[in-house]
């Protein structure tokens, strides 16, 4: 696919997509990522960057740890 072709699907010209590419594009608003992504398959999740530490990560510590020195121990 060309980048011409690209930009057609996305709904935006050809330059605006080359600057993107290329970092030279001083606002690509979310709404052009999301539509850019979804055209090539792509889709973009948000996840918290910090959160508590649970009984289920615990738990999955240990079974790495045990894994980690012969098996699984139950």
């Amino acid at each position: 696919m060309t980048q011409k072709e690209l930009a057609s699907l996305c709904g935006m010209g050809q330059s605006t997509l080359a600057r993107f590419e290329t970092g030279g594009v001083a606002e690509f608003g979310s709404r052009k990522l999301l539509r850019l992504l979804e055209v090539l398959g792509y889709g973009m999740d948000f996840v918290p960057m910090k959160r508590e530490f649970t009984l289920d990560d615990a738990l999955a510590e240990r079974q790495r740890a045990f894994e980690g020195v012969g098996g699984v121990q139950r």
